[in-house]
């Protein structure tokens, strides 16, 4: 496979798979592919305007187009939903190679079970802002993965915004870190704005600073490096506002709930795999 002219076939153009497509086409990440090829059950007009402004983007609607978009691929995004992954293979079996690249966006499909489509397997994590360039993404390699074909993979998912790459065996908890965590960050942004609005300020007043105020502390956090329990002793003062809002939220065992849920969300996903 020639670097400099690949063939990107997205099995799955849905809200993920548009994401990173997007993330990488809007890059213009080198090497760039000469041709991304969308396969989706149902064009629409948004998946289209998406994409209007790309000449290297075509779209595939039916089985049989889908099989001649992955034997013309030289890397497949896998982003169907995970149950259907296998009915996917069975569709598309015959236009594989062996020799692709497949990256995985599927929660709760191990390596050894992608690997029907080809040995060579990346499997990502990653999260909807990715669409947006501040994504995170979590990478975890099959064994027969090149070096060269790691920092492809590398390349192509960095415009989603932070990677990291780790073991397979931690990617349920990626899973539901970063794949599950916008929606508890945006249901503490919710509540945040819930409590503001109940006090008298306008919603729109309350959305955008709600969401500067996360994105301002995690931009603190990353660059400070410091432990969030130091940032926060940072902005409590004695007999204070927020010491004492603190303490209401810890009465509801906020701190625990959200840590929970985290687990939660990675036992469900571990839980799939073993079905």
């Amino acid at each position: 496979m020639a670097l400099e002219e690949f063939t990107l076939t997205v099995l799955g153009a849905g809200v993920m798979g548009t994401a990173v497509s997007s993330a990488i086409l809007n890059s213009l990440v080198k090497p760039y592919p000469k041709k991304v090829i969308l396969c989706t059950p149902q064009p629409t007009d948004t998946l289209k305007e998406t994409f209007a402004k790309f000449d290297n983007v075509e779209y595939s609607f039916t089985a049989e187009g889908n099989k001649k978009a992955v034997k013309e691929a030289d890397i497949i995004l896998l982003a169907v939903k995970p149950f259907m992954y296998q009915q996917v293979y069975d569709e598309v079996k015959d236009a594989l190679t062996g020799d692709q690249l497949l990256i995985s966006l599927l929660a709760g499909t191990t390596i050894n079970e992608l690997s029907i489509f080809t040995k060579n397997v990346a499997k990502v994590m990653t999260n909807t802002p990715a669409r947006y360039g501040c994504g995170t993404a979590a990478i975890a390699f099959s064994p027969d993965v090149s070096q060269e074909q790691q920092e492809l993979v590398k390349k192509l998912i960095e415009p989603v915004g932070l990677t990291v790459c780790i073991p397979e065996k931690n990617m349920d908890i990626a899973t539901s870190l970063i794949g599950s965590g916008p929606a508890f960050c945006l249901l503490m942004m919710e509540s945040m704005i819930d409590g503001a609005v109940r006090m008298g300020m306008p919603y729109d007043v309350a959305r955008v600073s709600a969401a500067k105020v996360m994105e301002g502390t995690a931009k603190m956090l990353l660059e400070t490096g410091d432990h969030p329990a130091a940032l926060k002793s940072k902005v409590c003062t004695p007999g204070g506002t927020t010491i004492g809002g603190l303490l209401k939220m810890e009465d509801g065992a906020l701190r625990s709930t959200i840590a929970r849920g985290i687990e939660e969300a990675a036992n469900i996903s571990a839980s799939f795999a073993k079905k």
